[in-house]
């Protein structure tokens, strides 16, 4: 592999022993590391990169990332644009039939009608296909009458909605969605789903998310986990941190992984009215529900930590939070892992003493700062869910920041949009300014302590003589504007060998 030069713009890297970002004039990369950060070290008649007055800086990771649902629901997949119940029934109808018929993206609290999604333009426009559309959080589905039989449920599985009559109206909930999801989508052509596959790993290049923590749900077996490793490692240039999403150490060990969890489900999500909150939801009857017993979730730590495996789990409401915190509190006897990095997936209606509880134990907080920018604002879908009060303490980045806590960045795609820039945008406009990070702090979030939460800072995450030459080439500059406002991702490189170019 050629030794060559970058300099003609700014370049950034983190020095974590100052903790500071630093800038210099260029670079020297060679057999894919970085050699000096002095582009004059290259000796003469070394091949130059020219960034032409763009900036330099470490790839970005995206630490949650769902990527065969971010491939399948794209296109004319893709609901998200979907804005009233009348749209929706149109899109649902234009939908490419088939044996199966698959979408996802609708988020019904963004319709201008009030109106509800139902399985009802499925069974009119696909009677013979298996259908399903998930909703945009990933926490419920609409399925239709085909699909549910196919999907087939015990009568008793929790989550399965009725009407007035008793009989299943085709949207579920909690294990029921989960069950169904799963079945549908491990039915679908293995090469579907792996092309799908390699249309989000190419999608994230391009917006400079090299580092893909990609969360593996719902496999049917030990087996399953590990093809499909092998197969995300076949699905293009990314840098794979895959999360098997399990409460099984054992099978990350075995599996050669430093970590488990990620949607391990402590609870659902606040859209589907399902995330487990203390105080009743504002706009319907309950406190949502929690997945796992006490027990159960303890033993899973415990085993964790014996066996040397970083574990994390998905916990949304402040309910849920407790429960993992207090768990944890027990395995670690209030102290942080002196050799796990335990992490917490979302972490979104954290009390300030649970911030503070999470800091001391030294978990990591993977969090997604677009959740606050599509549903924060006032009046927006968590202002009707939880009322207003609560909605400007959510997402609460700048007080776990400023608690201590290691914050990774993720979209959660196809959730949110998979681009790590918008993410570090949304994490420097949170409608609370409060909890505003600085371009420097979210940066970090998508940077080095992205690579920290993926075992990973040894060998790329930030730009460092002997590490990984792994670097986007922006227009604009985020440190230099305190902004990410009009910046793009113009390259994306991997060990020194450029990978995507924006067109």
């Amino acid at each position: 592999m050629p030794t060559f030069a970058v300099t003609g713009g700014p370049c950034y890297s983190y020095d974590p022993s100052r903790r500071v970002w630093r800038t210099f004039e260029g670079f020297v990369v060679h057999d894919g590391r970085v050699a000096a950060l002095d582009a004059a070290d290259a000796g003469a008649g070394i091949p130059i990169v020219d960034l032409d007055g763009r900036a330099a800086y470490p790839a970005f990771a995206d630490c949650h990332v769902h990527l065969t649902d971010t491939g399948l629901f794209a296109g004319e997949r893709d609901l998200s644009a979907v804005r009233d119940a009348a749209t929706f029934a149109r899109r649902v109808a234009a939908l490419p039939n088939g044996a199966f018929v698959i979408a996802g993206n609708y988020d019904e609290s963004a319709w201008a009608d009030a109106g509800e999604a139902n399985a009802a333009p499925l069974d009119a426009s696909f009677p013979n296909a298996i259908a399903m559309i998930v909703r945009v959080d990933g926490h419920s589905c609409l399925l239709n009458r085909k699909a549910l039989a196919f999907a087939d449920l015990p009568p008793a599985t929790p989550g399965i909605e009725r009407d007035g009559g008793g009989a299943p109206t085709g949207r579920l909930f909690l294990d029921a969605n989960w069950r169904a999801q799963a079945k549908v989508l491990a039915a679908l052509p293995e090469s579907e789903r792996h092309a799908a596959d390699r249309r989000a790993a190419h999608l994230a290049l391009g917006r400079g998310a090299l580092h893909l923590h990609v969360q593996l749900v719902g496999l049917p077996s030990r087996e399953a986990y590990a093809h499909e490793i092998v197969a995300l490692r076949a699905a293009g240039a990314a840098k794979w941190h895959p999360k098997i999403c399990e409460r099984d150490p054992a099978l990350a060990k075995e599996l050669g992984l430093p970590y488990v969890g990620g949607d391990v489900f402590l609870d659902g999500s606040i859209g589907s009215g399902t995330a487990a909150v203390t105080e009743p939801y504002h706009d319907r009857a309950g406190r949502g529900h929690l997945m796992h017993d006490d027990g159960d979730v303890e033993a899973y730590f415990a085993e964790a930590e014996r066996l040397g495996i970083s574990a994390g789990v998905h916990a949304i409401g402040d309910r849920a939070i407790e429960q993992c915190l207090a768990a944890w509190e027990k395995v670690l006897r209030g102290r942080p892992s002196p050799r796990n990095r335990h992490f917490i997936e979302h972490f979104e209606i954290a009390t300030p003493g649970q911030i503070e509880r999470a800091a001391r134990l030294g978990l990591y907080l993977s969090m997604q700062p677009q959740f606050d920018e599509l549903w924060g604002h006032p009046g927006g879908m968590y202002d009707a869910r939880l009322g207003a009060p609560r909605a400007r303490t959510m997402n609460a980045l700048g007080s776990a920041r400023r608690a201590g806590a290691t914050l990774a960045g993720g979209d959660d795609s196809p959730v949110c949009r998979l681009s790590p820039l918008e993410g570090m945008r949304a994490a420097t406009m949170h409608h609370n300014e409060r909890e505003r990070l600085s371009a420097e702090d979210a940066l970090l979030m998508y940077t080095y302590d992205a690579a920290r939460f993926g075992h990973v800072e040894r060998e790329t995450g930030r730009l460092a003589p002997g590490l990984a030459a792994d670097f986007v080439v922006l227009e604009g500059d985020p440190i230099a504007s305190g902004s990410f406002d009009g910046v793009r991702v113009a390259e994306t490189w991997s060990n020194g060998v450029r990978v995507a170019v924006a067109r």
